[in-house]
């Protein structure tokens, strides 16, 4: 890909290597800035990888980035190299609130992360500019989901919530899942694919028997009550019935 605007990428090279190498990119003025967060991996994924974001400094052909960030595994030299994977074209923001598993971001997009991030966690070419860029991410269009997300962390119920008009009655069962999701602190991706999806295998064969990628079926068969207990749920149905007379 040939782009002259911001692209990101999942790398599984070493934050050591990859900081010298980009770092000798910014010297030599072939990109103006990068910033990359190494994640833990979520109980869906099998491994640790690093989300990267890179501004070039002009048009710049991606695919040599992957030529260049080839690192031999130190762990196993008959391994293939370490290296990333194919870019792709973002915006800075999007890419920023994602990555940083920002809690409103993603109960906007129904989904929620185990492992969340600050912006000191980041490794980046220049700190106060990854600060101004952070700082001026216009939240507005989240503010609604932030809120949500604020009120569980402070003990808010579900019930209380639906009483005080804050959910929708047309998005209840949508609303009430992410409550579940997000007061458990469970990865739930919405349908959405890992990086690196985690599988189950025959010990003896080493057959492949199942991915483990979670959805929102193979979620329900967790029961609501741990979250939501009887009463609560007495208070929801009483709410439902003096709307519904």
């Amino acid at each position: 890909m040939r782009t002259s605007k911001p692209f990101s990428t999942i790398s599984y090279n070493t934050p050591e290597f990859l900081t010298v190498k980009l770092n000798e990119l910014v010297e030599r003025r072939v990109i103006s800035f990068f910033a990359f967060i190494k994640h833990y991996k979520e109980e869906d994924e099998r491994k640790d990888h690093i989300h990267l974001i890179i501004f070039p400094n002009g048009l710049y052909q991606t695919d040599a980035l992957q030529d260049y960030l080839l690192e031999p595994d130190l762990s196993d030299l008959t391994k293939k190299p370490l290296g990333i994977m194919p870019c792709q074209n973002s915006k800075f923001a999007d890419w920023y609130l994602y990555v940083s598993h920002d809690s409103a971001y993603l109960a906007s997009k129904g989904q929620t992360r185990q492992y969340h991030y600050l912006e000191e966690d980041f490794v980046s070419s220049n700190e106060d500019y990854l600060h101004e860029l952070i700082r001026t991410i216009d939240r507005t269009k989240y503010a609604k989901t932030q809120e949500f997300v604020d009120q569980i962390k402070n003990g808010v119920s579900f019930a209380e919530m639906v009483t005080k008009g804050q959910i929708p009655v047309p998005q209840f069962n949508q609303w009430r899942s992410m409550y579940e999701y997000l007061k458990f602190g469970d990865t739930y991706r919405n349908d959405r694919k890992t990086h690196t999806p985690k599988v189950d295998f025959d010990s003896e064969t080493g057959e492949i028997i199942k991915g483990i990628e979670k959805n929102l079926e193979t979620r329900k068969k967790f029961a609501l009550s741990p979250v939501i207990d009887g009463k609560e749920i007495k208070e929801l149905n009483e709410i439902f019935n003096k709307q519904n007379k």
